[in-house]
């Protein structure tokens, strides 16, 4: 049926005013739905911002508080270095004196006494240095140092240490070094024996009958060349540990029952060594039977063409040799202990309390041998030596050694990068400082020799030749070498710095150009010996024995600055 006009424009606008209802709708709720959108996204943005707000300050905090604790860190670090200087002190004369003592005439009540004193004293040390590890450990400050090290040298001499001590107690020691073992491997050798030989010395202590054993084994790895896995265990037949201690072992200040029978902190620093040369450390153990300790480290193998044997260096003086002596100490207690340990080597010494004194008496008189405390009054033991090196040629070229209570690696080679030829740590024993003396270059060597009434002769023994000179230049060879042995000393002491300093960062290029040019000067002053040294460093300066090699250097320099020195003197007296 066909709809009339009307109707259809009636339907027509019932239809448009659906429609625009449904649009005004769909306005008001999409209109309603933005507003609650926004209102959405408003709130997370204050959420967002109130979350960065508290990340901020939660970040704020967590930084104040690593400021805090590394501060705390480093000021008992502080302390605990300070503390140690000053027990140190008097535990130098503990030990010095109780030494001596031993190798008196002492009865056998006095001689358990005075024995016990000593291995109290050196047990005291013993954990003054476990307590500045664990310290500079925790606040970061422990630097691992890799080097060449002879895998047999290193445990026969751990053997060899614990030999008597094993032999007293009765027991069997051991050692099983794998056949597979490279003749050298690279590692950090101080921190190496350390784990060891806190090993051993714990196996030891609870160890009363039957055997230590220590087993030593390489491990190549088949994808990276050279690079393999080294494995120690240190195996004993003592007491054992409780399985539910195990875990405990290795945590410092940890007590395995009793009281009386802490494990201190020599296990906690072996773990903590093992982690920061990227190792691992064990333990298995048996009440009654034993326990078997287990550590592995990376260790890269190391190319036996590139070790060369040590160099003899310069002449060191012979055992019966007299040496003179410059020491300056301030602390009354230790000048007497260094005093009578130099006269239980047949050696006196010239005592001084501070630096400044020190420089008055080298101003009048040359020494073999000048100890310098590190800290005295005045003037200090580093103060004294930059002065030293920074005077005339007569008397910046004494051989200085450092005296300090200080055992930290990084102090040694802090003080030996300063200047220093030597370091010694105190208390001092008698051995160290024997083999100390024994590393004194000899300028001029005064042998005692006995003749049938019993007197004394010194022989002067001058070590500078001047035949080249000679060959060369005739009856004026003193003139020519009086006006170029100034110019070579100057040149060399200035170079040589230079050449431990870029050895020191790996240079390569530099220490072969630095040694090219000193050897050069050497040759043309007739010092054959130090230019071949310098030409062999100068071969092989990427060598990593280049360290070995300037200390060799070095000491072969300091005895051709003195007898240069010795000739320039004489000639410009005559």
């Amino acid at each position: 049926m066909t709809l009339d006009l009307e109707t259809q424009l009636k339907l027509a606008d019932s239809r448009t005013k659906r429609l625009k209802a449904a649009r005004d709708e769909a306005e008001r709720l999409l209109e309603q739905k933005s507003r609650e959108l926004y209102a959405a996204n408003s709130e997370l943005e204050s959420i967002q911002r109130g979350l960065e707000d508290d990340i901020k300050l939660a970040t704020h905090e967590l930084s104040v508080s690593n400021q805090r604790l590394q501060k705390a860190l480093d000021e008992r670090s502080t302390f605990i270095g300070q503390m140690s200087h000053e027990v140190r002190t008097p535990l130098n004369a503990i030990v010095g004196l109780s030494e001596i003592l031993l190798t008196t005439d002492l009865q056998e009540t006095q001689l358990d006494y005075v024995d016990t004193m000593s291995s109290a004293a050196r047990a005291l040390i013993v954990l003054l240095n476990d307590m500045l590890d664990i310290t500079k450990i925790e606040a970061g400050k422990l630097e691992i140092h890799l080097e060449p090290v002879e895998t047999k040298r290193i445990h026969q001499n751990i053997i060899s240490m614990f030999k008597i001590e094993a032999e007293s107690k009765g027991l069997s020691l051991e050692m099983n070094l794998d056949s597979d073992m490279p003749n050298y491997i690279r590692l950090d050798k101080g921190r190496y024996k350390q784990i060891v030989n806190n090993l051993v010395s714990n196996a030891l202590k609870n160890t009363h009958e039957g055997v230590i054993k220590l087993y030593v084994s390489y491990r190549r790895n088949a994808v990276s060349e050279g690079i393999g896995m080294l494995s120690v265990q240190v195996i004993d037949t003592g007491v054992g540990i409780p399985e539910d201690q195990l875990k405990k072992i290795f945590n410092a200040y940890e007590q395995l029952g009793s009281p009386d029978k802490g494990v201190g902190l020599g296990l906690a620093i072996c773990s903590q060594l093992c982690s920061l040369m990227q190792g691992s450390i064990s333990c298995e153990s048996i009440v009654g039977e034993g326990s078997v300790f287990e550590f592995s480290l990376p260790a890269e193998e190391v190319n036996d063409a590139i070790i060369e044997p040590a160099s003899n260096g310069s002449e060191v003086q012979s055992e019966s040799a007299k040496i003179s002596i410059l020491v300056a100490e301030d602390n009354p207690t230790n000048q007497k202990v260094l005093s009578a340990q130099l006269a239980q080597l047949g050696l006196t010494a010239e005592i001084v309390d501070n630096g400044l004194l020190a420089i008055e008496k080298l101003q009048s008189q040359s020494y073999d041998l000048v100890l310098l405390d590190i800290l005295m009054p005045v003037m200090d033991g580093e103060e004294t030596l930059k002065t030293i090196r920074q005077s005339d040629d007569r008397i910046a070229g004494h051989y200085c050694v450092a005296l300090t209570a200080s055992s930290y690696q990084d102090q040694r080679n802090r003080l030996l990068g300063l200047g220093f030829d030597g370091f010694l740590s105190k208390p001092l024993g008698l051995t160290e400082l024997a083999d100390a003396l024994e590393k004194v270059p000899a300028s001029r060597v005064k042998i005692e020799s006995s003749s049938i009434t019993g007197e004394m002769q010194t022989i002067d023994i001058a070590l500078f030749d001047p035949s080249y000179f000679k060959a060369q230049f005739g009856d004026a060879w003193e003139m020519v070498f009086a006006e170029i042995a100034p110019t070579f000393l100057e040149h060399s002491r200035k170079h040589l710095k230079q050449l431990k300093a870029a050895i020191s960062d790996n240079k390569v290029d530099h220490i072969n150009k630095i040694s090219h040019s000193i050897k050069g000067g050497a040759a043309s002053m007739g010092q054959t010996s130090l230019a071949e040294k310098l030409a062999e460093l100068e071969a092989n300066s990427d060598s990593p024995l280049a360290h070995d090699w300037i200390e060799s250097i070095e000491a072969e320099w300091s005895e051709v600055e003195s007898q240069l020195q010795i000739e320039l003197d004489r000639i410009h007296q005559g």
